[in-house]
């Protein structure tokens, strides 16, 4: 079988690489981890402030305590209810407030995991979160600093798995008769030219 010599490129693999975003408008408060840098999973690469994180957590707090008023008042309208002290309209209508007191829980709850925040304050403060390696890698990017102003879609972080990479081939049309499904490549690298050399 004849051999083909076909120039190709070393790139990352789509499946195993990603840019990290805020998902929030937020203000860097500290960074964790330079470019180059290998991480594990769900290690802590930067700490955002933000104020719409305090906002969702704040509402979230509201609500939990609004879910326990109004557990509270159902289970107290019941027993008087089925003590036919008080009239059913007050027990239902103390029913429907704690049904619709889990949904706004609920709703808050959904939000925060959305966004990629726990409900819980980091270090106490309300408007603070974490960006963290969604798997174990190298930060091939870093595009924020300490004091940055960060738009919520802003790729602050691109996190790729060099373990497994894709090499992508160019094949002219005539050849591709020549090649078939799992057949067996070898791929030799020559270092990047810099620029100016003649080699």
């Amino acid at each position: 079988q004849q051999l083909l010599q076909l120039p190709g490129e070393v790139r990352l693999n789509q499946d195993r690489s990603t840019a990290i975003v805020p998902r929030l408008a937020a203000v860097v408060e500290s960074v964790a981890v330079s470019q180059g840098q290998t991480v594990k999973k769900g290690q802590v690469l930067a700490q955002l402030a933000s104020p719409e994180a305090a906002e969702l957590r704040s509402q979230w707090q509201a609500a939990q305590k609004r879910l326990g008023l109004a557990q509270n008042t159902y289970a107290r309208e019941k027993r008087l209810w089925e003590e036919k002290i008080t009239a059913e309209q007050d027990y239902r209508q103390a029913e429907q407030s704690w049904q619709e007191a889990q949904i706004i829980l609920s709703a808050i709850g959904q939000k925060l995991s959305a966004l990629g925040l726990d409900a819980g304050a980091a270090s106490g403060s309300l408007n603070r979160f974490a960006l963290r390696a969604p798997f174990d890698g190298v930060v091939i990017e870093k595009n924020l600093s300490l004091g940055q102003a960060l738009k919520d879609d802003a790729a602050v972080f691109v996190v790729a798995d060099l373990r497994q990479v894709w090499v992508e081939l160019q094949v002219p049309a005539q050849a591709l008769p020549q090649l078939k499904v799992g057949e067996l490549v070898q791929v030799h690298c020559e270092p990047a030219q810099r620029p100016g050399s003649d080699r």
